[in-house]
């Protein structure tokens, strides 16, 4: 509005000096018209921004009660605000918790939880309790939390694991943790985790899923659809009921018998030059045994919807060493020699770049080749998203996207575990 002023006064001089009958008295009514009029477009202008502000307050506070309705978490419940901020989440959740319930609104910094108590306490919101937490722990109190609710927090944890068992062990048993941040996908920002504690470096969904589970948390479902923003997740993990320590996925796929190999080997009298591995858990340890009946070549194909860093490596068994490479956007990056097989091994699962790096690998892939795919089965077919954060894919799913890749079934093998099925491709003619 100064500077609209400035320009109106700027122009009257202007009409001034070059009219020197014009009427003073009239210049000042005009300039007293148009700044009354400033006034009012910038009223206008405030009113609008703050309409649209409690527009979005609206969206939010209905957000967060449907997720916690959906959660079943109400009025008597706890809820931890982790990184709470100035509490503006903490004053809704309060209203959905009620008197009888508890706000944990936990923040790393002193002078932040002063704020928010002080806050608390002239909204006049008793169940709010502000909690100086650390790092490396919120340090709430034990088995206390019915849902732990973290936004825009998590990409700035320097040390997630340690962070997640100390939720953990805040949570009651079937106690929720809600985690909304951004960059949906696998990692982009491939930067050191102690990094991360002070600047913006988004964290992929994929490597919260990885960290939560290995935690000891178990993924429940996302909520995109309730809690809407751009290139935003927001992922439900439970604390499951029967775990004592958050030391372990607690669904983890069940061991794979070394009997198995023999129906991974390829066909008698084939050609084995050198195969490529794609293998994670349970499946990687069928490398060591593969290489010992059908001795070639070798590959370590790391999966960047695995990795959280770019030389993270699963390690390999005992006696084994192979050169690896990591995928880029779901190209592997791998040299002109041929492949006589790949082994997809508790991994198909994983894939969110799936079209390029089977593309790649068919190009790859001798005229004879084969393509392994060991996997953790669904029940029902689901979207490609929720198979890698469920770790389990629908047979049928594997088949049409090999097909669209140019690949052909060749068998459908007995299923190696009551939880796995075994398929095998071959290059179909294009």
């Amino acid at each position: 509005m100064a500077q609209e002023l400035t320009l109106l006064a700027e122009r009257s001089r202007t009409v001034i000096s070059r009219n020197p009958f014009f009427p003073r008295l009239s210049v000042l009514i005009l300039f007293c018209a148009a700044a009354v009029a400033v006034g009012q477009q910038t009223q206008q202008s405030t009113q609008k921004r703050r309409a649209s502000q409690q527009e979005e307050s609206h969206r939010r506070a209905e957000a967060l009660q449907a997720i916690a309705k959906r959660l079943g978490v109400g009025p008597g419940s706890t809820i931890a605000d982790i990184g709470a901020g100035s509490g503006r989440d903490s004053w809704i959740f309060a209203e959905i918790v009620g008197t009888d319930g508890t706000v944990l609104a936990e923040e790393i910094g002193e002078s932040k939880t002063k704020k928010i108590r002080e806050e608390a306490e002239k909204r006049e919101l008793p169940q709010v309790k502000a909690v100086l937490g650390g790092a490396t722990d919120p340090k709430l109190p034990a088995g206390s939390v019915d849902m732990a609710y973290m936004n825009r927090v998590y990409h700035h944890f320097s040390q997630p694991r340690e962070m997640l068992q100390g939720i953990w062990r805040a949570l009651k048993p079937g106690g929720y943790l809600v985690i909304v941040d951004q960059h949906l996908g696998t990692l982009t920002d491939w930067v050191p985790r102690e990094q991360r504690a002070e600047k913006h470096f988004w964290t992929a969904e994929t490597t919260v899923v990885r960290e939560a589970r290995e935690q000891g948390y178990l993924y429940v479902d996302s909520a995109e659809e309730i809690l809407k923003g751009k290139d935003q997740f927001v992922l439900i993990f439970q604390r499951p009921t029967g775990l004592e320590a958050p030391d372990r996925d607690p669904d983890p796929a069940s061991a794979l018998p070394e009997a198995v190999v023999q129906e991974l080997l390829l066909p008698a009298g084939a050609t084995c030059r050198r195969v490529a591995f794609v293998a994670l858990g349970e499946g990687r340890k069928l490398i060591g045994p593969l290489l010992k009946a059908m001795p070639c070549e070798a590959v370590d194909i790391v999966l960047e919807e695995w990795a959280t860093q770019k030389d993270e490596r699963p390690p390999l068994p005992e006696g084994v060493a192979l050169p690896s490479t990591l995928t880029e956007k779901g190209d592997p990056k791998l040299d002109e020699e041929p492949l006589d097989a790949v082994y997809f091994l508790d991994t198909y699962h994983l894939l969110f770049h799936g079209a390029e790096l089977l593309a790649k690998l068919r190009e790859r892939l001798a005229p004879s080749g084969r393509v392994y795919v060991v996997d953790r089965s669904s029940p029902q077919p689901i979207p490609h998203r929720q198979a890698s954060h469920r770790r389990m894919i629908a047979p049928q799913t594997v088949k049409e996207e090999m097909r669209e890749a140019g690949f052909t079934l060749l068998r459908e093998m007995p299923r190696p575990t009551d939880d796995r099925f075994l398929l095998v491709f071959t290059k179909s003619d294009r």
